[in-house]
């Protein structure tokens, strides 16, 4: 059944995307610093949300190996803090009072 509606989902998503990009064939002229291009409009707004998604990706990855690297140290801060305590805890006690 999850399937199915996957399916249905994927079609329905594929035809608006079609009739989307059927729609907006009129040529955009971009200018920026070095001169102009023109392009058409479904071209132009495919181009810029594949950019989006890929700023996005590599803010995620970015902060997916920061937040590893961060791990990994906490997890060596552990072990030595741990290692610490069994020492301490193996030592006789003496009390001079």
């Amino acid at each position: 059944m999850k399937t199915i509606l996957l399916i249905i989902l994927l079609v329905i998503v594929t035809a608006i995307s079609a009739l989307f990009f059927a729609q907006n064939d009129a040529l955009v002229e971009i200018k920026y610093f070095g001169g102009t291009i023109s392009w058409q409009m479904n071209w132009v707004i495919i181009t810029i949300f594949l950019l989006g998604v890929a700023v996005g990706v590599g803010t995620i990855v970015v902060n997916l190996f920061t937040t590893k690297i961060k791990l990994v140290n906490a997890n060596r801060r552990l072990k030595l803090q741990e290692k610490e305590i069994q020492n301490l805890r193996a030592l006789p006690i003496k009390d001079e009072y």
